[in-house]
């Protein structure tokens, strides 16, 4: 940029040092005006500089200045600025500065320091050789250090294409988001373009939004809308209609093509890192690549068993009425590699909602038939002494209302912080798998409200059934227990078809057997 084009809130001031200003061979930082660096510049991401924020300074609710406003004052400037330099606001409305010509983004406002950080990597970065055209940039912030103390994390920005260096070593499995198994490089440099574009959200003021960063995105997004609509585990991060809804907005930035518009590449990149995250985590462009979201990609000896105890749900799953297993199978299918495919969890939470909030209904239901049939005078009026069927509809109300109670608190828990966003849903899975019983704890707590809905039902009709065959007339039970015994058969149907019951039933040892006995009784014949 032109010095002459600066904006009116650029004033004198002393510039950081850009590496433009210096030849290949430069001298050493003995020699070098800044030559001591206070603050050790250590290699960062993006990351790492959205989640930081401690060294923001909070605004003093007690601070108070001259609020009035003389008569004809029109004046709101901020304080003036070092030449080259422009106070920006991201869309969201961070503050952050940048100098265009220098090519410097920064959040700091300590400018000796400052000055000394980037004179030391320009020179760092000039001695390695690195890109020295301009479209590259270099940002510097706080990051927290060992042992308290404050170090200035930097990185490179290279938007040709669209990666990220340093001009020390760094681990880049600090932006790998935990995932295991990355080897490759291609592998590994996904991950680099996802920081590439978190960057570009942070920083997103002074940018044109380039044709083929919104042809990408528009055909992402459309193949996302496909996947989604034609699969049952697609692996968007997204739900249909949220994709569909962001395509509709993506179009409507077609207009500010080329164009610097910050709000329009704030956009753009926010989508496209969820894009390119999770274009990373599924191993894209991959021999093993995770083509459906109930897929796991690692060997068996490498997976962690998201399951814990089996046993446990084996023994529980009986009183249970076989409402647990069901709910570990579907846990087992929405966290695959100890990823959380989050859409399949919405719709997953919004079922079980669903279904406690019409349990509680069906509770309050039997609940007040519980009590109505104690108080009929068949069984004493709330007066007589206690019998096994008073005792078992008491049961069943006891049951009914830990029913009521489970859901209205599981409803409750669902709907708190650790369900709202797939990163503290993963956090809650990883919490969960690593203690006592694994997920089997999950699956179990959420069979409660069914289950004890259940019983309370058995229980009702155990104590109906008790008080009916309590009768002395015979003939009257003989005509009642067929008919009995067929509803009973019938009410456990829907529960046992379809688990697995009847396949065991085919390779059950007293089968094969039984079989083999009528074969030897027809040879013998």
């Amino acid at each position: 940029m032109d010095p002459a084009t600066q904006p009116d809130d650029s004033m004198t001031g002393n510039p950081p040092v850009h590496f433009s200003q210096y030849p290949m061979s430069v001298l050493s930082l003995a020699d070098r005006p800044h030559a001591a660096v206070p603050c050790r510049p250590v290699p960062a991401s993006p990351q790492q500089v959205m989640g930081y924020s401690s060294h923001m300074e909070n605004s003093d609710d007690r601070a108070t200045s001259d609020r009035i406003l003389k008569e004809g004052d029109m004046s709101y400037d901020p304080p003036s600025l070092p030449i080259g330099w422009i106070k920006c606001t991201q869309p969201e409305g961070a503050l952050y500065y940048l100098h265009e010509e220098k090519h410097i983004i920064t959040d700091l406002t300590e400018s000796q320091q400052l000055l000394e950080t980037s004179d030391y990597l320009l020179d760092r970065a000039c001695q390695l050789g690195l890109p020295f055209h301009l479209d590259v940039e270099l940002v510097i912030t706080e990051v927290p250090g060992p042992n308290g103390r404050r170090d200035f994390g930097y990185y490179f920005v290279d938007h040709r294409q669209r990666l990220l260096f340093w001009v020390d070593d760094y681990d880049l499995s600090e932006i790998f988001s935990n995932v295991k198994g990355v080897t490759a490089r291609d592998h590994m440099k996904q991950a680099v373009i996802t920081q590439y574009w978190v960057h570009i959200g942070l920083y997103p003021n002074r940018r044109k939004l380039r044709v083929e960063d919104y042809e990408e995105l528009r055909n992402t997004l459309i193949c996302a809308i496909a996947d989604a609509a034609t699969s049952q585990t697609p692996l968007a991060p997204f739900d249909l209609d949220s994709i569909t809804r962001m395509l509709d907005l993506v179009e409507k930035l077609e207009g500010s093509i080329g164009k610097e518009n910050p709000h329009a590449v704030w956009v753009i990149a926010r989508f496209a890192t969820e894009f390119s995250s999770s274009r990373f985590i599924n191993f894209s462009g991959q021999p093993f690549a995770r083509l459906d979201a109930g897929k796991s990609i690692y060997a068996p000896h490498d997976r962690s068993s998201p399951s814990g105890s089996s046993s446990l749900i084996r023994i529980i799953d009986l009183f249970l009425f076989r409402s647990a297993s069901g709910h570990l199978e579907e846990l087992k299918q929405m966290w695959v590699d100890q990823i959380v495919h989050y859409p399949s969890w919405q719709k997953y939470i919004a079922k079980l909602t669903s279904d406690w909030a019409r349990f509680t209904i069906f509770s309050t239901v039997l609940l007040t038939t519980d009590v109505g049939l104690l108080a009929a005078p068949t069984l004493g009026g709330g007066g007589g002494g206690m019998t096994a069927a008073i005792a078992s509809v008491y049961l069943s109300i006891f049951f009914s209302v830990a029913s009521i109670l489970t859901s209205i608190q599981l409803t409750n828990r669902v709907n708190g912080k650790e369900y709202s966003s797939a990163t503290s849903t993963s956090e809650l899975l990883t919490r969960t798998s690593k203690s006592v019983f694994g997920t089997d704890s999950l699956a179990i707590m959420y069979s409660l409200p069914y289950a004890f809905l259940v019983w309370g039902i058995f229980l009702f009709v155990l104590g109906i059934s008790l008080l009916v065959f309590s009768s002395t007339n015979h003939a009257m039970l003989a005509s009642l227990a067929p008919l009995y015994f067929l509803l009973f058969v019938c009410s456990i149907w829907p529960s046992i078809s379809g688990r697995g019951a009847f396949e065991t039933f085919e390779k059950s040892w007293w089968r094969r057997s039984l079989i083999r006995g009528k074969s030897v009784h027809a040879t013998e014949v």
